[in-house]
């Protein structure tokens, strides 16, 4: 992986890489690197990865990790983040303990066989599924959500019986230090391997042969992803992000819609891959929805959202830097900032634009930041139009009724949908989360983790007792 071939921003995507990571210092050698996939690959040849009894040992060790070390995961992502304690412990800490409850619940139900209908021409007989582990994973997880988005991988990975390897983000080192120091004490050390790094760490990850790879980032390292994996033909998981719209229909609850559309913007200060990146709102509900969220924005964060203990920061001065320019760029009104930006602190007032040109780089690319430009629209059909321009977002919300919502879902495509809320979707770990086109590849949560990582094999018992002679020559008009 060429470090110059991760740097250059992309349409729709956030610009997060270090101008100079091409400086960047190696932490591991590749020989070092190298060691770490061998042992995985020994380790799963085992064959102990395989039972229930060892996969139920592993996310029952991860449970306890993220119980009996809340709160230094916690003080690790204000560290890195600045996020508000009660985010951090919500979106870092108890949804991971949720999958992992909701696995372990499900966990021996998935992993027995499935039985499906055998054609009578192939009877007597029976025929069925069997889910069974790839083998060696890798995971290269982001810095926004660095427990969550670390963990949720590796719960998936594991139920489904495989070694993993996690490369967490150096972005967050804080977050990356301590999953290095906690895995091993509560999972297989010998099955799970945490590398710490950056590019050059990446690089040499992604020049050996996974059994699968999950990747969580921007669509320009996937594609550095998606080559590598392609050298050795393995399987991704690509799950990005891009440009999640809001759309706010007339009949609206205007005032939920409010409260819900700004926590999930504001939520890690805007820092979600599937956060609302935008609204387009009807014209007959604009005027009353930007009323209502100014009031939100001053009754939550008051005259100066910096003083706030429920606000938080962009990630380094570099992503400051970014949002700013996105902000000053834009040819937008300003509706509400409450606060001056402060690079030193890497503080950015929560934002609310209107109207910014379409053609600015705001509606361009993912802000990746607590920022929100509305734009007043004249017809669902113009909504519609709007969104099937740019590439299929991670996520879409929808606000009004339900019978309107369908229609613009029938005529849209997007990861996933949340009507009359934001974020909540993902939380649901019978929904499977995912993008579709620009926005990611496969998906997982719940059993469809389980079955991301599975290989999903056909198996058929054939009787002996019965073998019609007509199947074998020589062969005559009669047979």
């Amino acid at each position: 992986m060429a470090v110059a071939e991760v740097l250059p921003s992309e349409k729709g995507f956030a610009r997060t890489h270090a101008k100079d990571a091409a400086e960047e210092k190696r932490v591991l050698s590749d020989e070092h690197i190298a060691q770490a996939h061998a042992r995985l690959v020994e380790t799963f040849r085992t064959g102990r990865t395989k039972t229930y009894e060892w996969r139920k040992e592993q996310l029952e060790g991860l449970r306890r990790m993220c119980v009996e070390n809340s709160e230094q995961v916690c003080e690790a992502i204000i560290r890195d983040l600045g996020r508000p304690r009660m985010e951090a412990f919500l979106g870092d800490v108890t949804a991971v303990v949720t999958e992992i409850d909701h696995t372990l619940q499900h966990l021996e139900s998935w992993m027995k066989p499935e039985a499906v209908a055998t054609p009578m021409i192939q009877k007597p007989g029976r025929s069925c599924i069997i889910r069974e582990p790839k083998g060696v994973v890798l995971q290269i997880a982001p810095w926004n959500f660095p427990v969550n988005l670390s963990l949720m991988g590796l719960i998936a990975g594991l139920a489904a019986g495989n070694c993993c390897l996690l490369k967490p983000s150096e972005i967050a080192p804080s977050t990356e230090e301590l999953l290095a120091k906690l895995l091993p004490k509560y999972v297989d050390p010998e099955a799970v391997i945490v590398i710490n790094g950056g590019i050059p760490e990446s690089a040499a990850l992604l020049k050996l042969r996974w059994d699968h790879i999950l990747y969580t980032g921007n669509g320009v390292v996937a594609r550095v992803v998606a080559k590598a994996a392609a050298e050795h033909l393995t399987p991704i998981t690509l799950e990005l992000g891009g440009k999640s719209p809001t759309i706010v229909l007339p009949g609206a609850n205007i005032p939920v819609a409010a409260r819900r559309i700004l926590s999930g913007k504001f939520f890690n200060c805007g820092q979600i891959c599937i956060a609302p990146d935008y609204a387009l709102v009807h014209k007959d509900a604009e005027a009353e929805l930007v009323k209502e969220m100014q009031g939100l924005v001053k009754s939550w964060y008051g005259e100066d959202a910096s003083t706030s203990d429920s606000f938080g920061r962009i990630i380094n001065e570099r992503h400051w830097d970014r949002v700013r320019g996105l902000i000053e760029s834009s040819g937008a009104k300003v509706l509400a900032q409450p606060g001056k930006m402060n690079q030193a602190s890497k503080f950015i007032p929560p934002t609310l634009l209107k109207d910014p040109s379409v053609d600015s780089a705001i509606m361009q690319e993912e802000i990746f930041g607590p920022v929100l430009p509305i734009l007043k629209m004249d017809s669902m059909d113009s909504m519609v139009d709007h969104i099937n321009a740019g590439e299929k977002p991670l996520a879409m919300y929808i606000f009004g009724p339900e019978a309107a919502a369908d229609q613009i879902i029938a005529r849209t495509s997007s990861g996933g949908v949340c009507v009359n809320d934001t974020i909540y979707h993902i939380l649901n770990p019978d929904l499977p989360f995912g993008g579709v086109g620009g926005s990611g590849i496969g998906r997982y949560h719940g059993k469809w983790g389980f079955d991301e990582f599975s290989h999903v094999r056909s198996v058929m018992y054939r009787a002996t007792w019965l073998d019609l002679p007509q199947r074998y020559p020589p062969y005559s008009d009669s047979n």
